[in-house]
């Protein structure tokens, strides 16, 4: 039947059916870095009367009424102390933080980063003094095999040339960390397509001393709770390898004649940006033994941070969080009196509704909260592993059980499809240097994943056919 063709009785039927099914399976979706933890948000109901529109730029007035900036704002400043970043956000003060609440995911603040990093690398005039470089620069990207899609689907977009495409057309033959001298997609992980997802910081390093002594500024995105494998990278690792070399070559801060520093290093926290935090609080309690790695605005070398709403807090749809500083902001193409607002931010007119339901879920759930969810999270991760060791063992087929440091994400063997489907959960094939691949699978140990559901999943994994292809 078509949409024209049914009735309002019959959509409401559908719609009641849908949500019937979306109850069913919801505690059951273990594949993917999603909150389903989502109780009260009935209360927002009365927002759905109305356009909320966040049109422009979070600290300036709008011209319609029916916005939520001032929720936005409150939202702002959380991740603002959240993430150590200088606050106010104020204009006048390079070094304080300005950001926004995103319409999308963390994708969305990937490519807003990645412009903004483009922009102001190759020279583009800034906004707190409509400067621009006489001399323009030709920035180069670079990101894990481990790092999210987004990454290079934003990179083609706005065609920031990645080292791997910069590599092959100006300097063919000459990688510094291939024995051929090819230049690999991305950069490597450590211990291949099986090991712990993180970036390898030594050949990150290689890559960027090529690159930088060649007149390219570097834009480095780094992970934060990698999509399959829930690795993090190391902020501090990573610069203390480069910055040498960023000294050497005037790239390392704006003391060098341009007014600006010569890198953007950007943090990817879609997931560990809102859990890692709250990590790094247990273990100043004594809850835990040991916090994930720094990677805010304490690391005075930091460009931006991006988070999603949807995964580690919990909203019903994709929503998040960008934040940089005042003095990389690059100045907006265009300024419309149509909006009474700078056009600062990636989409324009924006989701208002994000904002509410955002502020709502921080409101919701304070540290102590957060903290305890984040121990429950990694402890219930911990289970899951030795559990699947203790079937591995007993079963006597390999499961290839992994599990990055801090990572809330357990991957194993692919198991039968029912498993998969009944279970949600989301695979990945890795191939091996011997020419062998693995078939994997993941389990995302979120706020809404209980011990109850980890233990229907592993009965059946228990089951005899449970991993027969």
């Amino acid at each position: 039947m078509t949409i024209e063709g049914r009735s309002v009785e019959q959509a409401h039927a559908m719609l009641e059916r849908s949500a019937g099914v979306y109850r069913d399976r919801r505690d059951l979706m273990l594949g993917y870095q999603w909150s389903q933890r989502l109780e009260g948000y009935a209360r927002l109901g009365p927002f759905l009367d109305f356009h909320i529109d966040n049109i422009g730029d979070p600290f300036s007035p709008s011209l319609t009424a029916l916005n939520s900036k001032e929720y936005e704002r409150e939202v702002l400043d959380y991740f603002a102390r959240l993430w150590h970043a200088r606050s106010p956000s104020d204009v006048a003060d390079p070094d304080s933080y300005w950001g926004y609440v995103l319409s999308m995911g963390s994708t969305e603040g990937n490519l807003f980063a990645m412009w903004n990093a483009r922009d102001y690398l190759s020279g583009s005039d800034l906004l707190a003094d409509g400067r621009a470089l006489e001399r323009r620069r030709e920035p180069v990207l670079f990101y894990s095999g481990d790092a999210h899609y987004s990454l290079a689907k934003g990179a083609a977009m706005l065609r920031l040339p990645t080292f791997h495409e910069l590599g092959g057309s100006r300097y063919p033959g000459q990688c510094p960390i291939t024995a051929t001298g090819q230049w690999p997609a991305a950069v490597p992980s450590v211990g291949g397509c099986t090991g712990t997802g993180s970036i390898d910081v030594g050949e990150l390093a290689a890559l960027v001393e090529f690159f930088a002594d060649r007149g390219h500024p570097p834009c480095i995105m780094l992970n934060l709770g990698s999509t399959f494998k829930g690795a993090c990278d190391v902020p501090e690792a990573v610069w203390n390898e480069i910055e040498g070399v960023l000294l050497r070559n005037g790239l390392r801060d704006e003391s060098n004649g341009s007014g600006r520093q010569g890198y953007w290093l950007h943090i990817d926290g879609a997931l560990g940006a809102g859990f890692l935090p709250f990590v790094e609080m247990a273990a100043e309690q004594g809850l835990i033994a040991e916090s994930g790695p720094r990677f805010d605005f304490r690391l005075p070398y930091v460009s931006s941070i991006v988070t999603s709403g949807h995964k580690w807090f919990g909203t019903p749809f994709p929503t998040g969080v960008y934040m940089s500083k005042q003095k990389l902001r690059m100045a907006p193409p265009s300024d419309p009196r149509y909006i009474g607002s700078p056009d600062t931010t990636l989409s324009g007119a924006r989701n208002g509704l994000s904002s509410l339901l955002l502020w709502y879920a921080l409101s919701l759930r304070g540290h102590a909260d957060q903290v305890r969810a984040a121990c429950d999270a990694l402890d219930l991760a911990d289970y899951l592993v030795q559990r699947l060791r203790e079937l591995e063992n007993s079963a006597g087929t390999p499961l290839w059980v992994e599990r990055a440091e801090h990572a809330l994400a357990v991957r194993f063997r692919r198991p039968a499809e029912s498993i998969v489907a009944q279970f949600g959960l989301v695979g990945e094939r890795a191939y091996l240097d011997d020419g062998a691949d693995r078939d994997y699978v993941h389990v995302f140990c979120m706020p809404h994943v209980t011990k109850q559901v980890i233990e229907k999943l592993l009965t059946e994994l228990s089951a005899p056919s449970a991993f027969s292809r």
